[in-house]
């Protein structure tokens, strides 16, 4: 290590304990004035009827670039101003119901994330709308674009490795109301017809730099097929970050899955509403062949000709179930509770004396059977295997634990290897990962990433709520099962 070298290790060492000081202290003040509030146990609804209605629209959410404005490209480290626009960006809404007056709205944006109190924002305008008449649930789901205006309030410019709020009011504006415009003709467009599900292996759409032994190389569709012979509706669903123009980029984008959704509207007429999976430490598979525009091209032609090539599906009956769950999770990440208190994102701090910073955070999840396919939705980035199994044995772990220190993974709860997860669904909580699997900076935790006894970089938790984080979704999620019922 030379001399400069030091004084970095000095100056963020001595920050990291800063961080830690503040963050602690008002966990102390937190716990001082109260306690947790109870969260209401909610029970499943269901809506039932003789036959599926889907309604399908999307609205641009394009940034005013005319004005000589900043706006911070999300998902790459800070302080990134966007220069141009490589791609349109949208938000694009399904509504469906089962014939009657009452359904569901499901929006998902070309943003990297939005956080719990943007969407609450959001669905509260969407159910004061006085086009929209019977909506139950209101979800909003992220393509999780690297591309994107931030959203969150991240990547502003930073100081010692701490962002400013990237968050622009009026462009928040006006994803707020291209999402209502576009739930509202959703709702207005609503037809008859049926709904299959079906999924495809994919093999070798994906790379990680963690290890994985199963990949689970899916991309699963829900098929909407008018009664009237007008365009099909599909929601399509894989655990790829979009993420490949890097770091240097400087121009919007929803990158993937844009083409991913062009080429599927050109050759086959179908709308595709699209989300991600379990995509913690996930990327598309990196063709190395071309500039990065002709490799987003490449992933986006891969997805879509596996989600054109899917054979084999199942007609799913005329049956809504679901279950909206609010929990909390304890906050160990001294550096976003110090951007929540800075105000740089929107969270609200709750007291909890199992957290490392004293502090936990209200968030979500929701659980759907939509005539036999099971759906959950999930706050944050999921590791593949706490969603569908695959622990690494002590001898490799990155900690040297064993897979029974981390607990079930979410499909083997719902007792149901086909379970669709959605992620960065209502809520952007970080990347959730195996406790076995979980190892930080020894003097700068959260503020700087480290490597393993392997060597083996371990950069996401230094985005993550904490190792705990996995225990309390799955804890959460049992609950919703259980109250769920069939």
């Amino acid at each position: 290590m030379d001399f400069k070298e030091k004084i970095d290790k000095i100056v963020m060492d001595t920050a990291s304990r800063c961080i830690r000081k503040i963050t602690g202290a008002y966990g102390k003040r937190l716990q001082k004035n109260g306690s947790l509030p109870p969260i209401e146990k909610t029970a499943p609804q269901e809506i039932t009827g003789e036959k599926f209605r889907l309604g399908f629209s999307r609205e641009e959410i394009m940034p005013d670039l005319t004005k000589g404005k900043t706006y911070w490209i999300a998902g790459h480290g800070s302080g990134h101003k966007m220069e141009g626009v490589l791609t349109p960006v949208y938000v694009h809404a399904v509504w469906l119901d089962c014939g009657g007056d009452e359904g569901i709205l499901w929006l998902s944006g070309d943003i990297v994330g939005l956080t719990n109190t943007e969407v609450e924002i959001l669905r509260s305008r969407i159910l004061a709308s006085a086009v929209i008449k019977g909506a139950r649930s209101v979800n909003f789901s992220c393509t999780h674009s690297h591309s994107g205006v931030d959203t969150v309030g991240y990547w502003g410019k930073p100081t010692l490795k701490i962002p400013a709020d990237g968050k622009d009011p009026d462009y928040m504006e006006l994803l707020y109301k291209q999402s209502v415009r576009a739930a509202e003709k959703a709702f207005l467009s609503r037809t008859p017809g049926a709904l299959y599900t079906g999924r495809i292996a994919v093999p070798g759409a994906f790379s990680t730099g963690r290890k994985f032994p199963d990949m689970h190389e899916l991309l699963t569709r829900l098929r909407f097929v008018p009664d009237d012979g007008s365009e099909e509706t599909w929601l399509l669903n894989t655990a790829a970050h979009p993420n490949t123009l890097g770091g240097d980029n400087r121009l919007l984008s929803s990158e993937y899955p844009f083409f991913l959704r062009e080429q599927i509207k050109a050759e086959t007429g179908a709308n595709v509403h699209f989300g991600v999976g379990a995509l913690g430490g996930m990327d598309a598979a990196d063709f190395d062949d071309g500039e990065r525009l002709d490799r987003i091209k490449e992933q986006a032609k891969l997805f879509a000709d596996a989600a054109e090539n899917i054979t084999e599906e199942q007609k799913l009956s005329p049956r809504i179930k679901f279950l909206r769950r609010q929990f909390y999770l304890p906050v160990d990440n001294n550096v976003l509770m110090l951007l929540a208190l800075r105000g740089t994102m929107s969270s609200t701090p709750y007291p909890c004396p199992t957290s490392a910073t004293g502090a936990a955070t209200k968030t979500e999840m929701t659980y759907f059977d939509l005539g036999g396919q099971k759906i959950l939705l999930l706050p944050g980035e999921n590791f593949v295997n706490t969603v569908y199994g695959g622990y690494e044995p002590a001898e490799t772990s990155s900690t040297g634990l064993g897979p029974e220190v981390n607990p079930m993974p979410l499909a083997e709860i719902a007792g149901d290897k086909a379970l669709i997860v959605y992620c960065v669904s209502n809520d952007f909580t970080g990347y959730v990962v195996p406790p076995n699997d979980f190892v930080l900076h020894p003097t700068q935790p959260y503020l700087d990433s480290t490597h393993d006894r392997f060597d083996d970089n371990h950069y996401h938790e230094t985005n993550s709520m904490g190792p705990d984080t996995q225990r309390v979704i799955a804890e959460t999620f049992r609950a919703v099962t259980e109250d769920f019922g069939q």
